[in-house]
């Protein structure tokens, strides 16, 4: 049985069956304006063709990108020093989620700044589902970054150059990254085991939380030459093993890098810490913050100039870069700031 077609719907059905191929391309294709990159994870994921809005999720890939890309930032996670911010990301709004003040991100603050995708650390060996399922549920897509050890650093910096438009300004800090951590490695390379400098790390004012050895929390200060007195194997993520004085007088460490900046006045008041090798002798090192903590906490890429400024400290003889350049050429360069004489002087001195 043939069914008659109303008047001119043949016609319709001729151009219809033309335009098929080109509305299937357009179907089938990303928006137009997105694009699809590869990401150091190795997921395949689309992103507009330009970026305008990064939320950096964590304290890792917050400091990255404010480093690489400040004025694209949605906001700041963890801030310690305000008064070193830069200005392009100067009156960013704070976001929560910093560590160890237990305080969500505030999600809508993200999401009403329109971010184009969410920073995340991570590489191919680790578990991505949890997360990527959480952002979905938003529709932003996740990017990973490697930056989980210091020898990733220099590479996470290109990626994230390439990937949001600063390709040159991403070089030249992942080649001094790589030139800073070589002529450290080499330094370090010439103090013998037995004579490396043992070290307590102080993470709480009381000095009595630290990490064990195996902590990726002490990567930076292994990584200047420093023996880290306290051996065991990590309990948790988090760290911050409690431990008793009567163990530090124990072990007796040659110095004590510290995380928080009360601990050495009380240190050097508190008669109990007297006998200690390190207080008595004064070989007590602050962490500078400026304006991210040089070495732990997060442990960022903050550590290419943290790992120099300790290894300057500690083996000043085999170390004999220009460290106040270095500073200077660093904050420069990363932070986007001259750091004062008076600052060179308290860093390197």
């Amino acid at each position: 049985m043939t069914i008659p077609l109303p008047d001119g719907a043949g016609q319709f059905l001729r151009r219809l069956s033309t335009a098929l191929p080109a509305l299937f391309l357009i179907l089938s294709c990303p928006q137009a304006g997105a694009r699809e990159i590869t990401d150091m994870a190795g997921r395949g994921v689309t992103l507009p063709e330009h970026i305008g809005h990064i939320y950096a999720s964590q304290p890792y890939t917050h400091v990255l990108a404010y480093m690489v890309a400040p004025d694209l930032l949605v906001g700041h996670l963890s801030i310690i020093d305000p008064r070193y911010l830069r200005p392009e990301a100067a009156n960013l709004p704070m976001l929560g989620g910093n560590p160890g003040q237990r305080s969500p991100v505030n999600m809508e603050t993200v999401m009403a700044a329109k971010p184009d995708f969410v920073l995340v650390k991570g590489n191919a060996q680790s578990d991505m589902t949890r997360t990527t399922e959480q952002y979905s549920k938003l529709n932003l897509p996740v990017v990973f970054v490697d930056l989980d050890k210091i020898d990733d650093y220099a590479a996470g910096i290109e990626f994230l150059g390439k990937l949001v438009g600063r390709e040159e300004r991403a070089e030249k800090m992942a080649a001094y990254a790589r030139k800073a951590l070589a002529e450290v490695d080499a330094a370090v390379a010439t103090i013998p085991e037995e004579k490396r400098l043992r070290i307590y790390y102080v993470e709480a004012a009381d000095g009595l939380a630290t990490e064990c050895d195996q902590s990726f929390h002490v990567d930076a200060i292994k990584r200047a030459g420093g023996k880290i007195v306290h051996e065991c194997l990590l309990k948790t993520h988090m760290g911050m093993e409690k431990v008793s004085l009567e163990q530090i007088i124990n072990y007796n460490p040659d110095v004590i890098v510290s995380q928080n900046p009360q601990f050495e006045e009380m240190a050097l008041a508190d008669p109990r810490w007297q006998g200690i090798k390190a207080v008595a002798d004064h070989k007590i090192l602050s962490i500078p913050r400026t304006p991210f903590n040089w070495i732990d906490r997060p442990p960022s890429v903050m550590r290419i100039i943290g790992i120099q400024w300790l290894a300057h400290h500690l083996y000043p003889q085999a170390y004999g870069a220009d460290l106040r350049q270095n500073l200077r050429d660093f904050h420069q360069l990363f932070m986007g700031f001259d750091p004062s004489a008076e600052d060179l002087d308290k860093w390197a001195n």
